[in-house]
């Protein structure tokens, strides 16, 4: 392998970040180019008015997956940012129960013995079966998925049981709880997968698994912290990082990308090529339309996720609130149904509170606190007009949460703001029809469905939430993975 080998990243979000750190660390020319003027993509930092807040992800499940990626550069991830387990996991409000899970299984089985009683044996029946489902789909995360013949491997068959093909999420949570609020505090994760738990398929009843049997961690400084380190390993291993560079266009020639043009003029050659950016995004915006490896027809068939409106606010005082707070609609049923299908801005809210005031004192000032809120609503194939709905939306969110939560006045206590409407989500931050959590996972989009390295483009890998295994922050880095494995198999 020659060292001068030059391997070009575009998007330092953490799927560009985990393949740069390793392959920086085997020696070879890694040069990163990032349109925005910090790292992190999605899970990067926002400062405003000496307040800050993780623009993305707030939460952190699944730690082995990142310990492994450091340990792997031969890092310690305790060398560079601070894990805190939460306890408890979040606070669900539904109906007129507040429902607090733990880590602890012994504390959440007390927790469901107060609020549905009977129901204990049943989540450590849920805990049990879903370990074992764990084991089975692990190597599936890690499947390269070359082709479709990889549907046949010897670990993909033994894992199809486990898959629970047919079942969506709620149906395979009805097997175990009886109660309809309990089933809904097992499957509201799947917002997260920008889809709703009666179409998600029912192998993802190891997400909730994986947060109560890891937990849910918070990183002092926010989970943007983790994109820092990643990018500090990075340089300490030659890479180099090129911020405020966005790349315009993809040259291609041969069935090759020969080089990346900048918003600046510049002309960057390279030998291999890892695309980080918005997978939809970049094919249909830096390729010439004749040489993408995907036609736009075929990109506009995809099923893409809700988007998100969110509101950033710096308090002047501090709440009593646990790190997450999930306000849920009356029904969330025909609440996801308004989102995903009739592509109206639901009537009843879901709302994510991310308030990491409560066990970290560094992202806002002194008895002060910053809030994330984050409400689902359609991506940009609705006709929503977020010019003239977006007061009206940040309205009734306040409304809804200082009701639910017996918080007066909150208008009165804020010091800064910033609002991302999916308009915003798309048109600055290039993500496309604003869908900030990618491709859905339907069954028809995971696995060998999902983009990856194409023949249309040999010197190409594709990385992030678009990608298998999924979008979430540790399938993130999985997918990282898989690609680095499947670049040093064609370089040895």
């Amino acid at each position: 392998m020659s060292t001068r080998q030059k391997v070009i990243v575009i998007g330092a979000g953490p799927g560009g970040l985990a393949v740069a750190m390793q392959l920086s660390g085997q020696g070879y020319d890694v040069h990163i180019y990032e349109k925005a003027a910090s790292i992190g993509g999605r899970t990067a930092l926002l400062k405003q008015d000496g307040f800050s807040f993780d623009l993305g992800p707030t939460a952190l499940n699944m730690p082995n997956v990142i310990t492994t990626l450091f340990a792997d550069c031969g890092r310690n991830i305790r060398d560079y940012v601070n894990l805190i387990s939460l306890d408890p996991l979040y606070s669900l409000h539904i109906g007129d129960i507040v429902f607090n899970p733990s880590h602890d299984s012994e504390k959440t089985k007390r927790e469901i013995a107060r609020l549905f009683p009977g129901e204990e044996a049943n989540y450590d029946r849920f805990m049990h079966d879903n370990a074992k489902k764990m084991v089975y789909l692990l190597p599936i995360w890690q499947e390269p998925f070359t082709s479709l013949w990889s549907l046949f491997s010897m670990r993909t068959l033994r894992a199809l049981p486990s898959l629970t093909l047919g079942n969506h999420l709620i149906d395979e949570l009805s097997k175990y709880f009886e109660d309809r609020r309990l089933r809904l505090a097992f499957s509201f994760e799947t917002k997260f997968l920008g889809m709703s738990p009666w179409e998600t398929p029912g192998a993802f009843s190891v997400i909730p698994f994986a947060e109560h049997y890891f937990g849910v961690f918070h990183i002092i400084g926010g989970i943007n912290q983790l994109t820092h380190a990643m990018s500090e390993i990075v340089q300490e291993k030659g890479g180099e990082i090129h911020l405020n560079q966005e790349v315009t266009q993809i040259h291609t020639k041969h069935k090759e990308i020969t080089s990346i043009t900048l918003a600046n003029g510049d002309t960057i050659e390279g030998d291999y090529f890892f695309l980080n950016a918005d997978y939809a995004y970049t094919m249909s915006h830096l390729f010439s339309e004749s040489k993408a490896p995907i036609s736009l027809q075929k990109l506009a068939r995809k099923k893409y996720s809700c988007s998100g409106f969110a509101i950033y606010l710096g308090l002047d005082i501090t709440l009593p609130l646990n790190v997450h707070t999930v306000l849920f609609p009356d029904d969330f049923r025909v609440h996801m149904d308004e989102i995903m299908h009739k592509q109206r801005i639901p009537d009843d809210l879901s709302i994510h509170i991310s308030y990491p005031t409560a066990v970290d004192r560094t992202m806002a000032p002194r008895d002060m606190s910053a809030l994330r809120i984050l409400v689902p609503v359609p991506n940009n194939e609705s006709d929503i007009d977020w010019e003239k709905e977006t007061q009206a939306l940040r309205r009734k969110t306040l409304d809804t949460i200082e009701r639910k939560l017996n918080i007066p006045d909150l208008e009165s206590h804020i010091l800064t703001e910033k609002i991302i409407t999916p308009y915003d989500w798309e048109n600055d931050y290039h993500i496309y029809k604003g869908a900030i959590f990618n491709l859905t996972h339907q069954l028809s989009q995971l696995g060998p469905f999902r983009p990856s390295k194409t023949p249309a483009i040999k010197n190409m890998q594709i990385v992030g939430g678009a990608t298998h295994p999924a979008n979430s922050l540790p399938f993130i880095l999985e997918s990282a993975n898989i690609a680095v494995r499947k670049f040093n198999k064609e370089h040895h």
